[in-house]
């Protein structure tokens, strides 16, 4: 009886080892075959390319003091008189000593009683510490000038007049109304006060020499002065937008924060007039350009011979000027 039992005993355990046996040769079979279906679909997933692929060759910015802090600020240009007719923002070079005097003394005067002006002149950075250090001592001097974070150069002027509108937001809300200028043009302020006044209570008002939408041609050519990339507004021939020639624009205060804030949606385009006059109220609803373009001269003969003639009643409101000419040029006196 002993003996069968142990019979039968061993018999289920030889079946349950095969059990166990067939199982675990199942499960390695399973797991070799996972295994090389795995390996095939990640061989197969190397081999899948997308159909079309984009070339990105110029990655978006925007106008970089936006988040830059400044290098010189005088932040008191507007806090240290109780009223102010108009701020004028000058884009300036580096070396223009001669050119900024010659304004703040024009500026400065008490010939516009009782208008008052006030002037800051907006530069970028210099390599050359020499001339660093002057700026520096002429700011400390004048305390009118506010320097960034950027390259002074001419395709940086996008970067100057982003800064100015950004200064002016936060440090000379309390002026009447805005002038940005070139450092080579001269104001007849006699007439700006008496035919440009109604600035003051106009919202959202842009007046300057206009240019209408579709009538300014892009320059394509490589050695233009203007030239722009055939990505940047590509397909077109003409600017798409309204905007002003930037030697003179006369912007109401209200104006100012609101171009500030578009910048800070605004792609960075290089060419200075068209991105501030241009793009900047194109993103904002209702703005106006007044256009005084009879009263503005491009031509710095055109400025002299009416200044040399007709004085403060010369028709011009501005007008381009030739201030390093000295021997023929005698306007700024």
């Amino acid at each position: 009886m002993l003996g069968i039992n142990m019979v039968c005993i061993t018999g289920f355990l030889l079946t349950l080892m095969n059990t166990q046996s067939n199982q675990s040769c199942s499960g390695i079979v399973k797991d070799r075959t996972l295994l090389t279906l795995t390996k095939r679909t990640i061989n197969k997933s190397y081999d899948i390319r997308p159909a079309y692929t984009r070339k990105i060759i110029i990655k978006t910015s925007y106008p970089i003091v936006i988040s830059q802090p400044y290098k010189i600020n005088n932040e008191d240009i507007c806090r240290r008189v109780p009223k102010i007719t108009c701020i004028v923002m000058v884009h300036t070079s580096l070396n223009h000593f001669e050119r900024r005097r010659n304004m703040r003394e024009m500026f400065y005067s008490t010939y516009y009683s009782p208008n008052i002006i006030r002037v800051v002149f907006l530069l970028g950075l210099t390599t050359n510490s020499t001339l660093q250090t002057m700026i520096e001592y002429e700011s400390l001097v004048h305390q009118d000038i506010v320097q960034g974070y950027f390259m002074d150069t001419y395709h940086n002027l996008t970067n100057k007049g982003v800064m100015g509108l950004k200064w002016i937001t936060d440090h000379c809300r309390n002026a009447e109304f805005v002038a940005k200028i070139d450092d080579d043009v001269f104001m007849n302020f006699h007439r700006i006060f008496g035919e440009l006044k109604f600035i003051k209570d106009r919202r959202k008002y842009l007046v300057c020499n206009r240019l209408d939408a579709n009538s300014n041609f892009i320059q394509r050519g490589i050695n233009d002065q203007w030239y722009v990339h055939r990505d940047d507004f590509k397909g077109f021939t003409f600017y798409p937008f309204t905007s002003c020639s930037g030697l003179a624009v006369f912007i109401s205060i209200d104006l100012v924060p609101l171009l500030y804030k578009a910048a800070l949606i605004s792609p960075f385009f290089w060419v200075d007039d068209f991105y501030l006059f241009g793009i900047l109220p194109a993103k904002i609803p209702g703005v106006i350009h007044y256009g005084i373009n009879k009263h503005v001269s491009l031509n710095h003969r055109r400025t002299f011979n009416c200044f040399s003639k007709y004085k403060d009643k010369c028709e011009l409101f501005v007008g381009l000027t030739d201030p390093d000419n000295n021997r023929k040029i005698k306007i700024w006196d």
